[in-house]
């Protein structure tokens, strides 16, 4: 099971990635509210199939009252993500942008882990986590500085074209 669970979570941050860049291009095209508000549409399509198939416990109606706080909260966050990565993939390029993220969820993970945010397992942060974090660090530093992300240096950027289509 851990070895599924470690590549689970690889392939989750290779589709993040794609996912990143493919949000960004979209909201070139159409603009970020739009491309926010249709994929959250999009999203909600397969859970929603679900929900209706496979009721929660307390039922829809008090999952939609007790579970208010909680998909407010994340669908906030969200939509924060999706924003942020739109703006910042076009100007730093996908590799630079990615690498920030993940010594961004690192470092909310170790202090999530400290204080055990909403409930979560608390895990103490030893002086290894730290210089861990801290390699991580530098690592993301070195990738930035290598020039690719340099404000000298100018990010190319593929044009997108849009398909029209005559029929609809």
């Amino acid at each position: 099971m851990y070895i599924v669970s470690l590549i689970a979570a690889l392939a989750s941050g290779l589709l993040i990635a794609v996912q990143g860049v493919s949000n960004s291009v979209g909201s070139k095209l159409i603009g970020a509210p739009a491309m926010i508000t249709w994929l959250s549409v999009v999203q909600a399509i397969p859970p929603l199939i679900l929900l209706f198939w496979q009721k929660p416990s307390m039922g829809i109606g008090a999952s939609i009252l007790h579970g208010f706080k909680w998909y407010t909260i994340s669908g906030m966050i969200g939509m924060i993500v999706i924003t942020a990565l739109s703006f910042a993939i076009p100007n730093l390029g996908a590799l630079s942008v990615f690498v920030v993220v993940v010594l961004g969820q690192i470092i909310g993970a170790a202090v999530i882990d400290q204080i055990g945010l909403f409930g979560s397992p608390v895990i103490s942060i030893t002086p290894l986590r730290i210089v861990s974090i801290c390699i991580i660090a530098v690592g993301v530093a070195l990738l930035l500085k290598s020039g690719a992300t340099h404000p000298e240096s100018k990010v190319k950027t593929v044009e997108t074209t849009s398909i029209h289509s005559n029929a609809l």
